[in-house]
């Protein structure tokens, strides 16, 4: 399974991915858990930054997730194209956003734009619902990542089609 036609958006130090993989059988999201796509597949190549860690040299900041430590109850179901008013309700709901708010919601609205065709449902999981003794997420990245989620819907209009979307700021 690869992710293809990727797509990066970022405005300031908030972005997101837009990824597809094409589907031989019936989407299942646990496939996509069992095939470990949340660990390094889902990240484009710009994303893939250099940084230096205690003297050792991390090729890029890898998802915030671990594959192998998920399950389909860790991510959420939102019918029809309910995830835009979950994201605006989301940028309404932090406290300390500052100036942060704007670009969060500029972001949202050139996701919109890009997805508004296409999502009828989707599956997510937040760095929100977890803490960083969990086992499902990396402590590192818990720590880098102050927002951290991943959409995924199928193409309402080619079943064939999965899209993953990351989303994260640091």
């Amino acid at each position: 399974m690869k992710v293809i036609n990727q797509r990066f958006e970022t405005l300031e130090s908030f972005g997101f991915t837009i990824g597809q993989i094409d589907l031989k059988s019936k989407f299942d999201i646990q496939c996509l858990i069992n095939e470990g796509i949340f660990d390094v597949e889902i990240r484009p190549s710009i994303v893939k930054e250099s940084f230096r860690q205690k003297g050792v040299n991390n090729d890029f900041l890898i998802g915030l997730f671990c594959s192998e430590e998920l399950s389909v109850s860790d991510f959420k179901y939102i019918p029809d194209d309910a995830i835009y008013y979950y994201l605006e309700g989301f940028s309404e709901s932090e406290e300390e956003w500052g100036e942060d708010k704007v670009v969060f919601k500029k972001l949202l609205e050139i996701f919109k734009n890009m997805t508004e065709g296409s999502i009828d449902g989707c599956y997510i999981i937040n760095k929100e619902w977890f803490s960083v003794d969990s086992h499902k997420v990396r402590d590192n990245e818990f720590s880098i990542y102050d927002i951290y989620f991943i959409i995924i819907w199928v193409d309402k209009n080619d079943s064939s089609k999965v899209f993953i979307s990351e989303w994260c700021s640091d």
